[in-house]
């Protein structure tokens, strides 16, 4: 048993836990509802939208810690939160409780999600280097820019992979292939990847996400790598027309077979893999809407949806404690 202000540390961590189970439920079935309207708006609402969503479990069931647990000594602490939610033996910690089982668990997931997560990472890079080490690799100079290879594979593909240092690579099939024109479209978009870090963040989005249904999941990870995929097109659109670069990622699509990669990986941005119907006709009807109001309505329903939380889990809190011991 633990007394005092690590108690009640470990006693709201453990309601912090059942706050996250609430919002990643109500946004699961909020996403399906507006999945549609997220490509309305332009690609700053969307980006801040897909992260806020991604993590909002995580950063409403901090805000319901700091809810109940102001910064003050341990008996105004206990009286203020046993006055406003009713809780009693807040300051008591019990190993046995619904709390203790409750932060069990919680930490074993989250051992496993990084477990897998390590794993995936260490089982992606042994196969790059095994392919690396069967492909003749030679680096490219353009401009001085010492982050674009060539690999000699005779499938047309090109794609940027690391985290920290990414690097461009682009396959013999594709360079042997390709106009001058198309294939600076394609070093144009790989390199938007490069400086965005968009594997980094890719499989730092999806490590988020992993906690989700896997349904939301699904259409979470979609949506974002649709969004980094159009937010280069958009870079390469400000040195070649929209309509060169549409018809280079068509051209390279029906060029493409078998790819040798993961393509579902999300350490890997390829150029011509994800959603190209969608990516296309962005490029050929790039409407850009208004989005302050998309973001405060986001900003509005985050706060309630905060609000709610915060209200809610003083009932499900003693609901739980109807069938648990404390």
């Amino acid at each position: 048993m633990l007394t005092g202000n690590i108690a009640i540390l470990l006693n709201l961590s453990s309601v912090a836990i059942t706050a996250f189970v609430l919002v990643t439920m109500l946004i699961s079935a909020i996403i399906p509802l507006v999945k549609n309207r997220l490509g309305l708006v332009n690609f700053t609402a969307q980006k801040r939208t897909l992260w806020l969503l991604a993590t909002a479990p995580w950063w409403i069931a901090l805000c319901c810690v700091v809810i109940f647990f102001p910064r003050q000594n341990t008996a105004s602490i206990v009286i203020w939160i046993e006055n406003i939610a009713h809780w009693h033996h807040i300051d008591l910690f019990i190993f046995t409780s619904w709390h203790g089982f409750t932060l069990i668990i919680a930490a074993v997931i989250l051992t496993l999600l990084v477990s897998t997560a390590l794993t995936q990472i260490r089982r992606h890079s042994r196969a790059m280097d095994s392919l690396f080490s069967l492909s003749e690799v030679q680096p490219i100079n353009r401009n001085g820019d010492d982050t674009i290879y060539s690999i000699s594979l005779t499938t047309p593909a090109a794609f940027t992979i690391g985290f920290f240092k990414p690097k461009v690579y682009l396959t013999t099939g594709l360079l042997q292939h390709l106009k001058p024109s198309a294939l600076d479209i394609i070093i144009q978009h790989e390199l938007a990847h490069v400086r965005a870090r968009d594997p980094l963040f890719k499989s730092v989005f999806s490590f988020f996400c992993q906690l989700y249904p896997k349904p939301t999941r699904r259409i979470l990870q979609q949506h974002f790598t649709l969004l980094t995929e159009q937010l280069a097109d958009s870079v390469v659109t400000r040195y070649h027309d929209n309509l060169d670069v549409a018809q280079t990622l068509i051209s390279v699509a029906k060029k493409q077979r078998n790819l040798p990669l993961r393509c579902d990986s999300f350490q890997i941005s390829h150029f011509s893999h994800d959603q190209i119907t969608l990516r296309v006709q962005k490029l050929l009807s790039p409407q850009c809407k208004k989005s302050e109001l998309t973001l405060v309505v986001t900003g509005l329903c985050f706060l309630a949806a905060t609000l709610f939380t915060a209200s809610t889990i003083d009932s499900i809190h003693h609901l739980i404690e109807t069938y648990f011991i404390h």
